[in-house]
Parts: structure tokens; sequence; C-alpha cells
């Protein structure tokens, strides 16, 4: 039998590979903001080789590339590499390969800057995954992590994952900023930067993206509501226009290693 991560893997794989058409639509993902935020931040330049891992449906790599630096954008979905494929077609500086983010297929010390956006929730094993990521980037080269994170205090950080893992069985674990940081410097690597990145969303959107059924959709609701009386979850949600909204706090930390 697999192990629980063995297991949470597979699930992710296989779910991922119905969701390339929803992720390319995603709010959070298409938004030119955080990803103009990461190209600054990360200080990307033409002359930089750069891996972009778990590259979704490729508004990242795209970005990268738009700068004239060279990507490699690996994803495990081949799905997800698809859509990245249609985004990127006709640019010279762009390489697909798939790839888990655990298992990088690259020499080590091999890219100027390492990036992953929005994706570490979903790795059964972040830890051997960030070891990877510190292992294939050159010395002195830049490591950039972006994703949702949850709150610092722990029952606001259960509650917020207890909904994304019923509105998402594929999800691991929304981190703590305090968690991406640690993990990072187990890696080896040295925080230089840390950037939080509000995104608000409305919930049906998030379940949409999610995948959950109806009676799910109408549970996670009720807990969402519960939770406005004291920001119960961290994710301030409202209502507004009779529809309810909720909002995603991300971090943008950028590692030297």
């Amino acid at each position: 039998m697999p192990d629980n991560s063995d297991s949470t893997q597979y699930l992710t794989q296989k779910l991922f590979g119905k969701k390339a058409q929803e992720y390319s639509n995603s709010s959070l993902l298409v938004n030119k903001g955080n990803l103009d935020l990461i190209l600054e931040i990360a200080m990307i330049s033409r002359t930089d080789r750069v891996l972009d891992v778990a590259t979704g449906t490729g508004f990242l790599a795209e970005a990268i590339a738009d700068t004239g630096a060279e990507v490699i954008a690996t994803d495990f979905a081949l799905s997800m590499l698809e859509k990245t494929r249609e985004l990127l077609t006709g640019r010279s500086n762009t390489v697909l390969a798939l790839a888990d983010a655990d298992n990088q297929p690259f020499m080590g010390n091999s890219f100027d800057v390492v990036a992953c956006r929005v994706a570490v929730h979903h790795f059964a094993n972040p830890q051997i995954a960030f070891h990877e990521i510190a292992r294939v980037c050159k010395p002195g080269g830049r490591v950039v992590i972006m994703d949702v994170v949850s709150a610092e205090d722990k029952e606001k950080s259960e509650l917020h994952n207890k909904m994304a893992k019923l509105r998402d069985p594929s999800e691991y674990r929304q981190w703590r900023r305090s968690e991406l940081k640690e993990m990072l410097k187990t890696s080896g690597l040295t925080i230089s930067n840390v950037d939080l990145w509000p995104h608000q969303m409305a919930f049906d959107e998030w379940i949409r993206l999610g995948g959950a059924d109806d009676n799910t959709a109408v549970t996670i609701r009720g807990m969402m509501i519960d939770s406005m009386d004291g920001d119960k979850a961290d994710l301030n949600p409202e209502i507004k226009d009779g529809e309810l909204y909720f909002t995603w706090n991300t971090a943008v930390i950028v590692a030297n290693k």
C-alpha cells in the first residue's frame, strides 16, 4: 500500500488532469499584479536561465519569457503542460518538461532563478521539493516561492485547511508563512525578501476551481459564513451585492543560495 504522501500525490495528479481549463481562467493565476511582483523582487532579467516548477497553465513561464530570459517550465500533469504549450507557442526561449517537483531532471547548480507560483500547497513532500529547488539553483542564485498561506494562529490555520481540503482533496496543506520560510532555510537557502499579496476572490469561483460538488459547497459556505464573527479562519469573508467573497493571503518569498 502506498503511504499517505504517495496517495495524495496520485490524487493530485488525477484531479489536476481535469482542471487545466478552469485554472486557465483563475482570477488569482491570471493576475498581472502578482506576476510583476515576482519578476521584480526576484530580479529576473534577459540573461537569466530560469526554472518554473509546477508551472500549471504557464502564466509565470509566459511572464518570464517576456523578459527575454530562457525559461524551462515543468509540471507533473500533462494536461497542464498542454495548456502551457498553447500559451508559449512560437517562443524560442522556452522549454517544457514533464517532471515532479520533488524529482527535477536537471543537473545541480543549473539555474540562475528557480520559481514556483501557487503550487506548494499541493505538494505531498514540500521539504523534498525545496531541497530539489535548492539543488538545481546556482550558488548566488535566487529562489522565489509564491503561495497561498494560512494564519500563524493554529486554530485559524486549521479551520482554513479544513475548508480547503473539503473543497479540493488534492490540496495537501495551506502552509503558514513561517513554515515556508523554515523549509527554505532547512534546504540551505537564506531568506532575503518576503512580500504579502492579498487577493479577494468570489466564493463561487473558488468552489468551481476546486471542483467541489453542490452539497459540499453548501457545507463549506456555511463554515465560511460562520467564520465571519472574529474572522476565525483569517480569510476576511464578506457579503457584497449578495455574493460571498473572501481574501486569500499569499506570500512571495525570495531566498538566495
